[in-house]
């Protein structure tokens, strides 16, 4: 994940509707123009018990992804969303498959095997970013900025990011922001690639 390189001054708690903390909130801000963040790394969406690991992962725009796969089974990766439409067909365990991913906005991952798998990837346009932990908590630099939150539930398209002006001076900490998401639901399954599901599920 490419985050912020200054010192974090403030904690921002993103709670949904009821209260409960929301894990995988990505908050990005463009606090300092100058302070470009870095491409050189090879981010990693690894496959780990039959889930995306990690569930969010946060990359900046023309950054490299590699895609391992940490099961003893096989997958078969795959995105229909705009910025980067793809298909990484079915492959042993112990292999990895790299990407770019030119255009920003949010990837959806699947899997062409295994319904239950699925996984973001949250492209940045140079911006600073900081995601929220299990107790909704998330670090930034300071307050009396402009922030956008998004969440795979905040809307039903899972693309819409909410802005949001926080305080001159923040007097809590932390300083709590309440979402109201959407219930989760499924994808259909697409087949845009004619992928078919001809192997024997594992």
């Amino acid at each position: 994940m490419m985050g912020c390189s200054k010192v974090f001054a403030e904690s921002i708690r993103v709670v949904d509707q009821f209260g409960n903390p929301v894990e995988n909130a990505v908050i990005s801000f463009n606090e300092d123009a100058q302070n470009t963040p870095d491409i050189s790394d090879i981010a990693v969406m690894d496959q780990v018990n039959v889930q995306f690991s990690p569930e969010v992962l946060v990359i900046q725009k023309n950054q490299q992804v590699s895609f391992p796969n940490s099961d003893n089974t096989r997958h078969h990766i795959y995105s229909f969303s705009k910025p980067k439409p793809f298909e990484i067909k079915m492959y042993h365990g112990g292999e990895s498959k790299q990407l770019a991913f030119e255009q920003s906005g949010i990837v959806v991952l699947g899997c062409n095997i295994h319904d239950q798998m699925i996984g973001y990837i949250y492209v940045a346009e140079n911006e600073n970013t900081a995601i929220t932990n299990k107790l909704g908590i998330a670090q930034i630099p300071k307050a009396d900025m402009q922030i956008k939150l998004w969440h795979p539930r905040l809307s039903t398209n899972k693309i819409t990011r909410q802005e949001i002006q926080l305080p001159t001076v923040i007097t809590e900490s932390p300083f709590s922001i309440q979402l109201t998401l959407v219930e989760e639901v499924l994808p259909k399954k697409q087949n845009t690639f004619k992928s078919k599901k001809s192997w024997k599920r594992k």
